[in-house]
């Protein structure tokens, strides 16, 4: 699996998931070009099932960390819901409530 596929398997958190993590980790991303942009039905989809309790709170807060820190992912769209999931010492505690109003935000 390439890195481009990886963060994509990573990001969309597919079955491949795991498989993708080993890649990332191995794969530096220090002066990269973005190799995949995240896009607004993906983060809605990844809070929406986190709100259905497919994907747990940990998981979402890791997740968006992973992003934060990833120059070859785009996620300046984005860049004030990641850092808002990602920050939770500074935007408080993450719940189901934030993540609502994060998910109307996102619709409008």
């Amino acid at each position: 699996m390439n890195i481009q596929k990886a963060l994509a398997e990573f990001i969309t958190f597919s079955a491949q998931r795991d498989d993708a993590i080993s890649v990332i980790v191995s794969t530096t991303a220090y002066g990269q070009a973005p190799l995949y942009t995240l896009k607004t039905d993906v983060l809605v989809g990844v809070i929406k099932r986190c709100l259905s309790g497919e994907i747990d709170l940990d998981d979402l807060e890791l997740w968006a960390n992973v992003i934060e820190s990833r120059e070859d992912v785009d996620c300046a769209e984005h860049e004030g819901v990641i850092y808002a999931l990602s920050n939770s010492e500074q935007m408080g505690e993450l719940d189901h409530q934030k993540l609502e109003k994060i998910l109307a935000l996102l619709k409008d």
